[in-house]
């Protein structure tokens, strides 16, 4: 499997060139374009995890915020291409997985090879207004996985202790170990400080930060809207 992603960092595009009777799944509504011979099949789960086992996938994905059922591309009979694109503007980028794990940030994931595994992990850290935390897509296993950011993507090689917004975190290496807090370690700066919750991360390894905040766009979005008419 050979990817490559274009026309990236504002309207990034991932192209996925699969040998003959190879697969690549993805999330759902990812797809652009594929070549005629490819096939889709849709499904919650592996094809040898069972019923309750693909509906036991699908739930653990929907509570990072994934969608309950993924799209698996298949290069029937000869090599063919398939496209994906995110839902947000922005770039992507690609991680091989070596028998390791990755956790991305909610609805930043694209495609993977078949021999990654999705699930769901607790960020902790739920706010003091009740919001929902840091919900985390944990990957695992061996092969390419592609994801998206709100903008910009910078790969930081962090060795110590590094600390970023938890709404710019796009994916990093499950040997970083983080903690969530809030911003300025107080209830002042927390809710004067015009910052939210934070992460910390210590040890050695790889962390992916977008340029922009989805969740700040999006406010800042909802306050010019009219209101609707009741």
């Amino acid at each position: 499997m050979q990817i490559e992603i274009k026309y990236g960092p504002s309207y990034a595009l991932a192209i996925v060139n699969l040998e003959k009777d190879e697969e690549v799944i993805s999330e759902s509504g990812a797809m652009v374009s594929m070549d005629s011979h490819v096939k889709i099949e849709t499904s919650a789960g592996k094809k040898d995890q069972g019923a309750l086992g693909g509906l036991m996938s699908g739930l653990k994905r929907m509570v990072a915020g994934e969608s309950f059922f993924q799209n698996r591309f298949r290069a029937e009979g000869k090599s063919g291409e398939v496209t994906f694109a995110p839902t947000f503007v922005g770039d992507m980028d690609k991680h091989e997985l070596n028998d390791s794990t990755l956790l991305i940030q909610s609805k930043s994931f694209v495609c993977s090879g078949v021999g990654v595994d999705l699930n769901s992990k607790w960020g902790g850290g739920k706010t003091f207004f009740g919001g929902e935390g840091f919900i985390l897509l944990k990957a695992s296993g061996s092969g390419p996985i592609v994801f998206n950011a709100f903008g910009g993507i910078r790969k930081i090689e962090i060795d110590g202790s590094f600390t970023v917004d938890t709404g710019h975190i796009v994916a990093f290496e499950e040997t970083l170990t983080f903690k969530v807090e809030r911003f300025g370690g107080g209830w002042k700066s927390f809710i004067f400080g015009g910052e939210g919750l934070v992460c910390h991360f210590t040890g050695k390894g790889t962390l992916w930060i977008q340029t922009r905040n989805p969740q700040e766009f999006g406010q800042f979005l909802g306050s010019k809207l009219p209101m609707r008419n009741r």
